[in-house]
């Protein structure tokens, strides 16, 4: 089998595309990456030592301006040119995970009449998702809600494909000391990087932290620790991956973060959260990945505009404070996750290559 995966510009697309592919060349595809060279894709192929090509596509802007048609103009060469490296490969099938990425090359292989899946990590899948979903070959969904925003499709729950590396890192786990993990997702999060800090030196936890800012906002954030007088109990790093992030997951007993694509790892380890939702997200998916979770007596949700320090305090110190809580919560979340989400996810790409 012939296999190319697209999805990006972010993390929470990117990796889930790159275990999957990694999964089916184990399984014996021939694996290629079609992405944006705007994106992170390349990048992560290249350590991952995929074989990738790259278009010229961007995140599409409103038409109402010149930004926004020139972005048009862009993801429709980049159409032109993936349907052209579609005809010159002549894979057997493509996997979508979405993502600005995506969007050209699913629209080329629709083009050329090959098959494609396509997974959604969000409850409600982006538009480069939903537009092809009435052709792809299956729609997979990590979120069981996904069901109620697909309506005229047939949706698979699979589960989200995660990180081995991660999944390993999740056996045998025990709290050993309480830690409050902070994610803004692989960009990071202004906000959270504000916000947290100064929830933190309210004293209502001591718990110690550890906080993911983003390569970007590192040094405000470290600045915004030192100045709060927090440096023996907080720490900052710009990012974290592989075997780092599955050791920060073990350790920690709580997690702020946004409400990304992020969350099924949360499950994964069994983690409570505070959830603080990014309010511009498409959709307003990650509101609706945060209901989910709360629902399940999972995870407390902030909206950003009324999230001040004083009420991050309380969510965090009520979590910390009933080892119950975290226990119901875990349960909860374990139930939720699917450990063989990967494998199900290859069996219909394989499926739709015959």
């Amino acid at each position: 089998m012939r296999l190319v995966i697209t999805g990006g510009g972010t993390g929470g697309h990117i990796y889930p595309a790159i275990e999957v592919g990694k999964f089916a060349n184990e399984r014996g595809a021939d694996l290629l990456y079609f992405g944006s060279l705007r994106g992170q894709e390349s990048r992560i192929c290249e350590r991952e030592g995929i074989p990738f090509t790259g278009f010229a596509s961007e995140p599409l802007m409103s038409m109402k301006t010149l930004k926004g048609l020139r972005s048009l103009v862009r993801l429709q060469k980049a159409r032109s040119s993936a349907r052209r490296a579609l005809k010159s490969l002549a894979p057997d099938v493509v996997f979508s995970t979405g993502g600005y990425s995506a969007g050209p090359v699913v629209a080329a292989a629709r083009d050329v009449k090959i098959p494609y899946t396509i997974h959604t990590a969000d409850s409600v899948p982006a538009r480069s998702s939903s537009m092809f979903a009435k052709e792809s070959f299956a729609f997979t969904c990590t979120f069981r809600s996904t069901v109620e925003f697909m309506t005229e499709v047939s949706v698979i729950r699979t589960g989200q494909p995660i990180r081995r590396e991660l999944r390993q890192a999740a056996k045998g786990m025990e709290e050993i000391e309480p830690l409050v993990l902070v994610l803004g997702g692989s960009q990071g999060s202004q906000f959270l990087n504000q916000t947290v800090p100064q929830a933190a030196a309210l004293g209502e936890f001591e718990e110690p932290v550890l906080h993911v800012a983003g390569p970007k906002n590192l040094d405000s954030t470290l600045e915004t620790v030192r100045k709060l007088g927090l440096e023996s109990r907080y720490r900052v790093v710009a990012f974290l991956e592989g075997v780092d992030m599955g050791a920060a997951y073990r350790r920690a007993s709580l997690v702020v973060a946004r409400s990304g694509g992020t969350l099924a790892e949360l499950a994964l380890f069994g983690l409570p959260s505070v959830l603080v939702p990014l309010p511009t997200s498409a959709n307003n998916h990650q509101l609706h990945n945060a209901v989910e979770f709360v629902n399940m007596h999972a995870a407390t949700l902030l909206a950003q505009a009324e999230c001040t320090a004083e009420k991050l305090s309380a969510a965090t110190s009520g979590w910390l404070r009933h080892s119950d809580r975290r226990e119901t919560a875990r349960r909860n979340l374990m139930r939720w996750d699917v450990p063989d989400a990967t494998d199900r996810i290859v069996t219909l790409i394989e499926e739709a290559a015959k």
